[in-house]
């Protein structure tokens, strides 16, 4: 007797036992207990397919059997009488019917129907149990074959000839889907932001110290608190320039989608005459510049008391005219009423008895030359375009010819180059060929200025303070445009412009040039040239402005036909847009 704890037994000892004494649940009737055949066609199918085909035909020989009996039975009664069954209606009348009793055949529209059916449906499992039943599974290879042949058709539908015949292009499309699942493509860096935030936040406010716009601020901060990837700091910076150019492109209220079209301004005068002679055309249109700009004001007239229009335009002159014929031509009806008789502001002189003189002669009061007419023609071509000429007919003529490198002022500063303060002076003589070097090798010269000099590689390398302080006024006048634009749309932007705007010139003059008075009285002279204003009084951007304008390489143009040309030009367009420019009218009684 063994003395002690007594032995245990694994609980799953039972469970085991009576798993492996247990019949599978799908087994073959012809297998033994416990051994499962993987071919299912043999093992199950095959039996039961064959014993439902054995009985089919049986079934069907025995219907065989019985039509062959029921024909000889009919066979042998045929001397018999005709069996009659009698019938009788309501009225009591006989009604005959012969009763049919020939046998029926047995359907021959069989699945099975004889031993060697049987014999195919065997041949047929066997080789359906020898293809599923191999060792190498071609039945898998198939299979797979056919699903991936439907895959294509979902994945790719009317475009998989073009994937067939370009394996690469699906291999890049996998790797795409790969990484996209991956997360390769999400906007936001994986580490996270690439510096920590008290160096992004010292970073931002150096950049902001240092006058970087608000839109590249934003993005600098997305990069650095954010994480934003590369790629996707590219993306948004596009879009944000997308947008940008939509607005710029979007019509103004009330302008219409197309501009109107407008003829040039003397094809009223020329009328409809195309066999008109050259000199024709010239008289005419000589005749249209004798003619004041605007509609004499008629107070009996009340079409323009009644008339509702969106703009009132007071003024004259060509600035006044320009801006009505930009209003005009957005789709803006409008009217400019004038005080003086003729809205260009020229003055008409002449002698009806002269014929040197002439009758009306327009006389240019305020003066009308202008400075780098490249710039100005792009300013006037909204306003003034027809459909063949973007300048609507006007053209400008150059001060100055070749021979004297288009000169187009003289100017006189007493006492300038001598060593007193008399009345006696060196002119100056302005042109536009070379005009930077020719104004500092004259400073040279004749006031005791340094040598401009010029390396081999095109450098400054001498010491004229005359060329730079022509050189900076040009730079800061760079950003004039922008200063400009920054007081229509009331934007906070600051340029060096900006800031010249607020000091005076001799400010300016006595900080850059503080020992030659010569060259400081003659740049002043040429800041203030139509200013009339002591250097201490004007405005450093005026100053600068004026320099710039004297100085230039396009020198000064003067349009042909003066002012008042530009001013019918403006009117005709204003006028075939809709409006109407009044000269005459008492704006005092007006208001």
């Amino acid at each position: 007797m063994r003395m002690g704890r007594p032995t245990k037994r694994r609980r799953d000892a039972k469970q085991q036992t009576q798993t492996q004494t247990a019949k599978p649940k799908f087994a073959s009737p012809t297998l033994v207990v416990g051994q499962i055949s993987p071919d299912v066609v043999s093992s199950i199918l095959g039996p039961a397919l064959t014993d439902l085909a054995v009985q089919s035909v049986e079934d069907y020989a025995d219907a065989v059997l019985n039509y062959e009996h029921a024909n000889q039975f009919a066979a042998a009664g045929k001397g018999e009488e005709e069996v009659v069954e009698v019938e009788m209606d309501l009225d009591g009348n006989i009604q005959q019917q012969q009763v049919e009793d020939a046998p029926m055949p047995p359907s021959s529209q069989r699945l099975f129907s004889s031993q060697l059916d049987i014999e195919n449906l065997t041949e047929l499992l066997t080789s359906t149990s020898q293809h599923f039943s191999t060792s190498t599974n071609s039945w898998k290879v198939h299979a797979n074959a056919a699903k991936f042949e439907r895959l294509l058709d979902e994945k790719y539908g009317r475009f998989r000839p073009f994937i067939e015949s370009h394996p690469n292009v699906e291999i890049f499309i996998k790797n795409v889907q790969r990484k996209y699942a991956m997360g390769a493509f999400s906007p936001f860096r994986k580490s996270g932001p690439p510096v920590g935030k008290t160096t992004s936040i010292m970073l931002l406010f150096m950049m902001h110290r240092n006058g970087v716009r608000m839109d590249a601020l934003l993005l600098a901060a997305t990069f650095f608190l954010v994480g934003l990837q590369p790629w996707a700091l590219v993306g948004l910076v596009i879009i944000g320039k997308w947008e940008m150019d939509r607005r710029k492109r979007k019509r103004i209220g009330g302008m219409s989608k197309k501009i109107a079209t407008v003829e040039a301004y003397y094809a009223s005068a020329l009328g409809d005459d195309d066999n008109l002679s050259e000199e024709e055309e010239i008289k005419a249109k000589y005749a249209l510049l004798d003619t004041p700009v605007g509609t004499k004001f008629n107070p009996a007239d009340l079409s323009l008391r009644d008339e509702e229009y969106d703009v009132i335009v007071l003024g004259s002159g060509p600035d006044t005219l320009y801006v009505g014929a930009l209003l005009a031509r957005a789709g803006k009806k409008l009217v400019v009423l004038s005080p003086s008789d003729d809205v260009s502001g020229c003055v008409t002189m002449g002698d009806k008895n002269s014929s040197v003189l002439g009758k009306n002669i327009p006389f240019d009061v305020h003066g009308m030359n202008v400075t780098q007419l490249s710039r100005q023609q792009e300013l006037l071509a909204p306003a003034l375009c027809t459909s063949t000429d973007t300048q609507g007919g006007i053209r400008f003529s150059r001060i100055g010819s070749n021979l004297d490198g288009y000169a187009h002022s003289i100017l006189s500063v007493p006492g300038l180059g001598t060593d007193n303060t008399s009345a006696e002076c060196i002119p100056v003589v302005l042109n536009a060929t070379g005009s930077l070097a020719s104004l500092a090798e004259y400073c040279s010269t004749c006031l005791g200025d340094g040598f401009p000099g010029v390396d081999l590689d095109g450098k400054d390398n001498g010491n004229s303070n005359s060329l730079s302080y022509l050189k900076a006024c040009n730079q800061i006048n760079a950003g004039s445009a922008d200063y400009y634009l920054s007081k229509l749309y009331n934007a906070k932007e600051s340029n060096s412009y900006q800031e010249a705007s607020i000091r005076t010139a001799s400010t300016f003059l006595n900080k850059c040039l503080p020992l030659n008075t010569h060259v400081r009285s003659l740049m002043a002279a040429i800041g203030m040239m139509n200013e009339n204003l002591c250097p201490d009084k004007t405005s450093m951007a005026a100053h600068v402005t004026n320099i710039c304008a004297m100085t230039s390489e396009e020198g000064l143009s003067y349009p042909v036909g003066g002012p008042r040309a530009i001013c019918h030009a403006l009117t005709s367009v204003i006028e075939q847009c809709g409006g109407r420019v009044v000269a005459g009218v008492s704006l005092q009684e007006l208001l």
